[in-house]
């Protein structure tokens, strides 16, 4: 029988009592550092406090608060009075909060001392006003047995958490996650990447996000290793906080794999000649090692890792598409990146490449154990390739009230992601596309924006690219890129030469595509980056919008 998350932290504690489990910055300077023992205690004195407050069994509780060790008191204190946790990204708006606290129906809000003002006006803002609660007091009580808790009482079936879209208006789109779906894949992703008390995660993704919470939180309290908090996403802090914690492992995105890319690369290619040359032969040789199988990078370039973290292990990178060319840039430099693949619907690991000679770049890996795979034929799509289905332990009970949209996706059994991909023969997946971001052309094939963006991302001209469908008045959607240009692009000053530089640099790019995927068109975004989510995807809907409202386009080109 699955477990459920009460079971999976009573584990944890008995496994590892008094070992260091989270740890951060807390106010004033000082550092947090909580064991699982600590943990349990902490949580069970605010899960009385709940109690106490009226939350009963099945009531929902929402979190608001950004990245610190005390965020899973918070999440565990809800789970071991029998309620539903309801994690809330800090980035939203007031009324984007009030949104999803209304539509769930919360009991009680849960927030520390940065957020306090906001979770005392939004609390006491809802019709019937609702307790609101502090996660970074220290009180704490005699957690065992759990089984005099409410939440013990709970099964792997029962809801243990709804993770929210944002949106002020209309009907926020509610993941609902049981206990077993995420005790299942926390169990399943700490099967492949044999974490242990050696082992400390640098945790810099939000917790709200369910990557993070999944494969950032509960994979390293189960498998006994410790985890830091990091309130940057500066690489240059992140490097620094690897060497002083001696991180071994990190949770990313591709966005921040690009940036640390970008920033070793410039920094071996800005010396002199002889320093440039050298790493240039260096470099070409280990590439041309990995083509045979064979990792020189931590030899040849010791350094890179010595700067970036002498203790790292790997990267997991997930939440989108990681660019092949600098998976294997890095691991010719000696850092691997695993690369995995998901959605929150999933709770989120579906797929993930292995640490050493099971990672293959370009793929998510095969399925994680006990999670089923296959693929629907697309409309329009290419031979092999289909809509991907999950079957699993891990996929969601459904959307929160929402029936017809949860029947949608989840027929017979198997959810319907809305990506498309390809299987290999031992049961590597690639990821080609969003069938949601889908661009149709004019003869009916279908164009996935990301594969066009991995390859104007290549260009030292941009910093950011976003490819969309505009459409076409005879039909159709032509590929059309909105381009961040790079703060130090040498481009020339008039407008005229400048678009024609950029339109050779796209041209030049596009090269290794097939005709009908080449960029027609593209504006140059003002400012220094594009719209994007807290786990920095893209957020096209935005760049759309934004650009109807522009002079020279209309209501009705995108």
């Amino acid at each position: 029988m699955t477990e459920t998350l009460v079971h999976l932290i009573e584990s944890a504690a008995a496994e590892f009592p008094d070992a260091p489990a989270l740890e951060g910055e807390g106010e004033g300077g000082g550092r947090v550092c909580l064991s699982r023992t600590d943990l349990l205690r902490r949580a069970a004195a605010l899960a009385g406090r709940l109690i106490e407050a009226g939350l009963g069994p099945g009531d929902s509780a929402a979190l608001l608060s950004p990245n610190r060790a005390e965020w899973a008191v918070g999440y565990f204190a809800v789970l071991l009075a029998g309620g539903v946790l309801v994690p809330l990204d800090v980035n939203l708006k007031q009324g984007e909060w009030a949104n999803i606290l209304e539509r769930s129906k919360v009991a009680a809000l849960l927030t520390d001392v940065s957020r306090e003002e906001d979770a005392r006006a939004l609390a006491e803002g809802l019709p019937g006003s609702i307790p609101h609660f502090r996660i970074d007091e220290a009180a704490e009580t005699e957690a065992l047995p759990l089984s005099r808790w409410p939440g013990a009482e709970r099964g792997p079936d029962d809801l243990a958490l709804i993770s929210f879209s944002s949106g002020t208006t209309g009907v926020p789109k509610g993941v609902m996650l049981t206990h077993g779906n995420i005790a299942s894949n926390a169990r399943a992703a700490a099967s492949l990447f044999l974490s242990g008390e050696e082992d400390v995660f640098l945790s810099i993704l939000p917790l709200h996000h369910m990557f993070e919470s999944t494969a950032g939180l509960l994979l390293p309290l189960i498998a006994g290793a410790k985890v830091h908090y990091l309130a940057s996403l500066n690489p240059r802090v992140i490097s620094e906080s690897m060497r002083r914690e001696g991180v071994t492992v990190c949770i990313m995105v591709p966005a921040l794999a690009r940036l640390m890319h970008r920033r070793i690369m410039s920094a071996a290619l800005g010396g002199g000649f002889l320093q440039k040359t050298a790493f240039q032969v260096l470099f070409a040789l280990s590439k041309a090692a990995l083509g045979a199988g064979i990792r020189i990078g931590g030899l040849v370039f010791p350094q890179v890792k010595q700067r970036l973290g002498p203790r790292l292990r790997f990267f997991f990178s997930g939440g989108a598409a990681l660019d092949p060319v600098i998976g294997r840039d890095m691991l010719a430099l000696g850092i691997e990146i695993i690369q995995g693949y998901g959605l929150t619907e999933t709770s989120p690991v579906t797929h993930a490449n292995r640490p050493g000679g099971g990672n293959r770049i370009g793929t998510v890996g095969p399925p994680l154990p006990g999670v089923e795979v296959r693929l629907s034929p697309a409309e329009g799509g290419n031979p092999g390739e289909g809509e991907i289905l999950i079957r699993g332990p891990n996929v969601m009970k459904g959307y929160f009230g929402n029936p017809g949209l949860t029947a949608q996706v989840l027929r017979e059994g198997w959810f319907h992601t809305g990506d498309i991909g390809r299987v290999d023969g031992d049961g590597y997946l690639t990821i080609c596309g969003r069938s949601k971001n889908v661009i149709v052309a004019e003869s009916g094939k279908n164009i996935y924006p990301e594969e066009v963006e991995e390859e104007l991302a290549a260009s030292p001209l941009f910093s950011a690219a976003c490819v969309i469908g505009k459409k076409n008045p005879r039909g159709g959607e032509e590929v059309f890129a909105v381009l961040v240009l790079h703060p130090e692009a040498e481009l020339p000053d008039p407008e005229e030469e400048r678009r024609q530089a950029i339109r050779g640099e796209i041209a030049r790019l596009s090269s290794r595509l097939a005709d009908y995927k080449r960029v027609s068109d593209f504006f140059v975004w003002p400012g220094g980056e594009l719209p994007q989510t807290t786990t920095l995807k893209v957020k096209r809907e935005e760049i759309k919008a934004a650009l109807r409202e522009m002079p020279g386009f209309g209501p009705e080109d995108f």
